[in-house]
């Protein structure tokens, strides 16, 4: 799981020794701060920049990239439009630019200004797991969880690959939140990147991203609410993939007559409650599910509940809003925002076949269609294209991509 490349066989030819000697640096994230930390011991860092804007989960980063360029001498040009005519001629002037979280989209004029193009750590496989926030799609369709090092094209997400981390079954799944995901791939994109490095200096080639693809576009599953009709195992799923901090995991409705009719309460899934083998499966009683069963607080005064699912009952913790008492009913929804998911899906992972890309992007060109092709390849690959800048436009943004 710790190979260099997604590798069969021998190791690739060498595509010539590439001499890197200046590199740009653009966008930042968690990982893309460590990893401008290799660059500058390798190479003359000839600038770097900031976000476009600035999510909940990057606060912060900015000042430390400022800080760490006047530690380093590095010029800091804090937010820029990437594909201005005056940021392309400084690409120009460098061997490799890398993405470090940058959030627009990169048109081909910037793309090819440096002598060795653009590089780009996307914290998911490629091309199954293209698009936005892949470590949270990963573990709803129980996907491997692990991040790909890829030149960048017109494509989004798709390029010529120089490394790929497989994490392995365990990461994700129903064991850790989301951001324990990312944290986890960040720090093993960092202490992978120099070798990355070494072998792309080397002449090393790249190898092609192919196989089956899977687009996500902007927006939560279900727009995060929670239905107590879905497996306990889905329920646990769903709410670790959405558990990002600051970002809340899934929520719910309790009645409310306080406030005219219902309040939202935001609910981490902890597992099945204690003694629910025990209980009568609801099944038909549909007016059950949802039943706050139990109500406690631990030394910590952290709030617990235990709610009647339809496979018998989950174990909860109060993230925010009031907490109900027992007895009272916690609403379910499905069929919600633009990714939605059914009130009663039955599977214990989200299906992925309405999620596969039908017409693959092509490489470079998201728009250059093979001969033959019809209308509806190139409306599939503008779909991809319109879901990509909906992402950057999000303020909850690619957790790989996008950071």
């Amino acid at each position: 799981r710790a190979a260099k490349a997604p590798r069969r066989g021998p190791s690739p030819p060498s595509a010539g020794r590439r001499e890197i000697r200046t590199v740009g640096f653009l966008g930042i994230s968690d990982y893309g701060l460590g990893q401008l930390k290799v660059l500058a011991d390798r190479y003359q860092v000839m600038f770097a920049t900031g976000k476009a804007k600035q999510p909940k989960h990057a606060e912060g980063l900015d000042a430390q990239l400022a800080a760490f360029c006047q530690e380093r001498s590095i010029e800091f040009l804090g937010a820029v439009d990437a594909n201005a005519e005056e940021f392309v001629q400084r690409a120009k002037a460098t061997d490799l630019l890398v993405i470090g979280g940058y959030d627009k989209i990169l048109h081909a004029p910037v793309i090819n200004a440096p002598r060795h193009g653009v590089i780009n750590t996307h914290l998911g496989f490629l091309p199954l797991n293209r698009g936005c926030c892949p470590t949270m799609w990963a573990q709803l369709h129980g996907l491997p969880q692990g991040f790909t090092t890829y030149r960048v094209n017109e494509s989004i997400d798709h390029g010529e690959i120089l490394d790929r981390f497989d994490a392995g079954p365990q990461l994700g799944a129903l064991r850790d939140t989301n951001r324990e995901v990312y944290d986890h791939l960040a720090a093993k994109a960092v202490g992978r990147f120099a070798d990355a490095l070494d072998r792309l200096e080397q002449g090393e080639a790249l190898l092609p991203c192919e196989g089956k693809e899977a687009y996500h576009r902007q927006g939560l599953p279900n727009d995060s609410w929670l239905s107590f009709h879905w497996s306990n195992k889905f329920l646990r799923r769903f709410s670790l993939s959405l558990d990002f901090h600051p970002y809340l995991p899934g929520k719910c409705t309790v009645a409310s007559p306080s406030e005219g009719g219902s309040a939202t309460l935001f609910l981490a899934i902890e597992g099945d409650a204690e003694g629910a083998a025990d209980l009568p499966k609801s099944g038909d009683r549909e007016g059950d599910v949802g039943e706050v069963l139990a109500v406690w607080q631990d030394a910590g005064g952290s709030y617990f509940l235990n709610v009647r699912t339809r496979q018998g009952a989950v174990r909860c913790r109060v993230c925010r809003g009031a907490t109900p008492a027992a007895g009272q009913l916690l609403g379910s929804a499905g069929d919600v925002g633009v990714h939605p998911i059914a009130v009663d899906v039955a599977e214990d992972v989200l299906p992925l076949e309405r999620y596969l890309v039908k017409a693959p992007a092509a490489n470079p060109l998201p728009l250059r269609l093979a001969a033959g092709a019809g209308a509806g390849a190139a409306e599939g690959q503008r779909e991809v294209l319109r879901g990509a800048a909906d992402c950057l436009r999000a303020p909850v943004v690619s957790i790989l991509s996008a950071l």
